[in-house]
């Protein structure tokens, strides 16, 4: 997720020994179709064998449908630890090994402040920055079928592999490769020279899918059928590589960007790196006004805790100021990292950027009630929330501060105030009634907008296979306060960002037994999602027809108990000032 919400990732790794369906047996004829199964060896733990890297031990799950054995690969390195110098590099690749890796339990995740902060000592002194691996899901090894990389979000410094587990997308006849890509500090800190050029966590994910087409038809994937799967932060880094000079077209063939985009400028891109850098040494303990060289050599050699810690009190004690304010996990635009050698916008401006690319895209319906949750947190502090002059005449300049969306013409106000919302709401100053409005200008800026403009590009260029969705679905589960303090905030999460993904992936633990109506939803969501990968086309029973979006603005697809088809996309960006002023005509 972007910009300030800590996501779902404080509760990385607490629940690996329940969140899969317990391992089954199975029979050993499924297992004879392995052609790179050891004779003889147990039915219970897969063996692959790598040309050239060695080879590796799996284990078993199943569908969470059908009972289909799926064979999963949990913690196979693809690139080298990222440590000593190389911290904050490019990742070298996974070097070979001797005799059967076992990778049938999961490894670790890349650190977070948040989860560290309640280990044991003695586990800090562990190799933390261990986490370039990768999992690979199958149900036959001897196939050759489409192939979905997916790359997760949280803010390009929370998430990782085990919250997107396979039971639900392997019940389909594809392959699915979850990597781990370095976050935070780690993974994005830059100060724009070679000992710390940027971009390490995206070339992370550059080789990850450098791997995929050397090693995915070991596996039973096709390597020339790669679908690129993000959602959020992954969504950004995936959009970000179809603007990259250095993201080969080979690597894959489709993308599918759920509620994120790489021309997402205001949380993607680190605007002034080295200041941040700095900022993060200083908080770390040291001088930042010596020499760069010196402040590079503290960070490289720097602890992992203190390190993470630095940056977590960077970020948050940074973002009231603005969210264009703080770096340290974000792009890093120019300078050595030959990445994003100019911004994806400026790329795609300059009429470059990839246009044959099939897209399937969108957003869930209440994209902005995430970032509201902190907005409030920010104008508690403030002590603004119930100071009625403040609501009246200042609000709509203070929210577009802290979202990095300001403008100097004084123009932008009244724009807003105009398109989303109710002047006698905003003349009672009562931040109750404004809610609405400002769930809509938050999902606008963070993620819709950004969205219906890289749709717009790829549609300019490949109107026959670009497609749009609204998530508008309510289900039983919601991950809306699953990572903030929602104790004191005065609306409900409605459709929260991330809800989507919990149809597509049985993540968190509580959230894994669906319903009755909620397993219909995540068999059509599937269903979707798969269907795309495998042919271009997205289908599923209920849906005649999804209809291209190649008008501007639509048409699109709302996805919900029933399906319907909307023509102008640009309701997306009222759609709870809407809901709310329905609700008060019917009362």
């Amino acid at each position: 997720m972007p910009i300030v919400s800590k996501h779902i990732a404080r509760y990385v790794g607490q629940i690996v020994p329940n969140l899969l369906p317990s391992t089954t047996r199975t029979t050993s004829a499924f297992l004879v179709q392995s052609r790179n199964c050891s004779s003889g060896a147990d039915p219970n733990y897969p063996v692959v064998n790598l040309p050239g890297l060695g080879k590796l031990k799996g284990s078993l799950t199943k569908g969470a449908w059908t009972g289909v054995p799926i064979q999963q690969f949990l913690n196979v390195r693809y690139g080298e630890p990222a440590t000593g110098d190389r911290r904050f590099k490019a990742p070298v690749p996974a070097e070979p090994w001797e005799g059967i890796r076992d990778v049938s339990k999961r490894g670790r995740t890349s650190p977070y402040y948040g989860d560290m902060k309640k280990m044991p000592k003695e586990q800090l002194q562990d190799d933390l920055e261990d986490c370039i691996s990768l999992c690979v899901y199958t149900k036959d090894l001897s196939a050759k079928k489409p192939v979905i990389v997916y790359i997760h979000g949280g803010g390009f410094y929370s998430g990782s592999a085990v919250q997107h587990p396979p039971e639900y997308l392997l019940e389909k006849d594809v392959v699915l490769v979850v990597p781990q890509y370095r976050l935070a500090a780690l993974g994005f800190l830059s100060t724009k020279t070679e000992n710390i050029p940027g971009n390490a966590g995206i070339a992370d994910v550059l080789l990850a899918f450098q791997w995929v087409q050397k090693y995915i038809e070991h596996f039973g994937g096709d390597p020339q059928q790669v679908t690129a799967f993000g959602q959020s932060a992954g969504a950004a880094i995936i959009s970000a590589l179809t603007f990259s000079p250095v993201a080969d077209e080979s690597l894959f063939s489709k993308v599918i960007l759920n509620s994120g985009s790489g021309l997402a400028s205001s949380w993607s891109v680190d605007i002034n790196s080295e200041r941040n850098a700095r900022d993060i040494a200083r908080r770390a303990g040291f001088d930042p006004k010596a020499p760069l060289e010196e402040v590079e050599k503290f960070l490289i050699q720097l602890d992992t805790y203190t390190l993470l810690k630095a940056f977590s009190q960077h970020m948050w004690q940074g973002t009231p100021n603005g969210i264009n304010s703080i770096g340290g996990h974000r792009f890093t635009i120019g300078g050595p990292s030959p990445i994003l050698p100019k911004s994806p916008y400026e790329v795609m401006k300059r009429g470059g950027g990839r246009k044959n690319l099939p897209m399937l895209t969108g957003v869930v319906k209440h994209e902005g009630t995430f970032a509201l949750v902190d907005i409030f947190a920010i104008l508690g502090a403030l002590k603004v929330l119930g100071n009625k002059q403040f609501m009246q005449y200042e609000l709509l300049e203070e929210v577009p501060r802290i979202l990095a969306s300001t403008e100097t013409s004084n123009s932008l106000g009244p724009l807003i105030a105009r398109a989303l919302f109710n002047v006698d709401d905003l003349k009672s100053g009562d931040v109750r009634k404004l809610i609405p409005a400002l769930i809509d200008y938050c999902g606008a800026v963070i993620i819709k907008s950004t969205v219906l403009r890289s749709a717009q590009f790829n549609s300019k260029h490949n109107p026959d296979n670009t497609y749009v969705y609204s998530f508008d679905y309510y289900g039983e589960h919601t991950r809306f306060g699953f990572d903030q303090d929602i104790s004191k905030i005065p609306f409900d999460g409605g459709v929260h960002h991330t809800n989507d993904l919990l149809y597509l992936f049985p993540y968190p633990k509580t959230a894994a037994k669906l319903n009755e109506q909620d397993t219909e939803m995540a068999k059509k969501m599937v269903d979707l999602w798969t269907s795309f990968a495998i042919d271009g086309v997205p289908k599923t029973k209920d849906l005649p027809e999804w209809p291209v979006f190649n008008n501007v603005y639509g048409p699109y697809l709302h996805i919900n108990k029933q399906f319907s088809i909307g023509q102008n996309f640009l309701d997306e960006h009222t759609v709870a000032g809407d809901e709310a002023a329905k609700a008060a005509k019917k009362k």
